[in-house]
């Protein structure tokens, strides 16, 4: 009985499984954008809760911090001092895009997400690249190093503090 049981939960990890799901992700990324002829090179950190939500942390060219959960999104920009609440759906959100990729070989994925293709490579069950092009042309590559898998994550990193002399903008 007891092989059965470990033959039946080792072929749910090579058969049935995404090794890219996961419950949470912490690193380092670099984002490039390409739009027309102009690129533009983000780089910065995040946490990512499969239950809770997600923090984007930008740090070049400039400041800006995201927050997902909840099916809310809000950007909080120190140096305009403004704070942009909208809903999720017009923002890709990794953690389905992650869990419902299709393995294509190794170390390659693809998942399809709002009607946007997104090509992932994983490096040691990790995602290190996702690229896609978004509705509107732009093609992003989204680089991650130093990521780590299934780390616990304060809750305090997820959640955004508004400064109360920031503008709320609201969509």
């Amino acid at each position: 009985m007891r092989k059965f049981i470990l033959v039946f939960i080792l072929s749910l990890n090579l058969f049935g499984a995404n090794e890219l799901t996961f419950k949470s992700l912490i690193g380092e990324f670099t984002q490039t954008i390409t739009s027309q002829d102009q690129k533009i090179i983000y780089t910065g950190s995040l946490a990512i809760d499969s239950d809770f939500g997600a923090f984007w942390q930008y740090n070049t060219p400039m400041q800006k911090l995201i927050y997902f959960s909840n099916n809310q999104v809000i950007i909080i920009e120190p140096e305009l001092e403004q704070a942009i609440i909208t809903n999720l759906k017009s923002s890709p959100d990794i953690t389905k895009i992650l869990k419902n990729a299709k393995k294509l070989s190794d170390d390659n994925f693809q998942a399809v997400y709002e009607d946007v293709v997104y090509d992932i490579i994983t490096q040691n069950s990790l995602p290190k690249l996702i690229a896609y092009e978004d509705k509107l042309g732009n093609k992003a590559i989204i680089e991650f190093t130093q990521i780590s898998k299934d780390k616990i994550i304060s809750k305090d990193i997820l959640t955004p503090q508004i400064p109360s002399n920031y503008d709320i903008i609201s969509n």
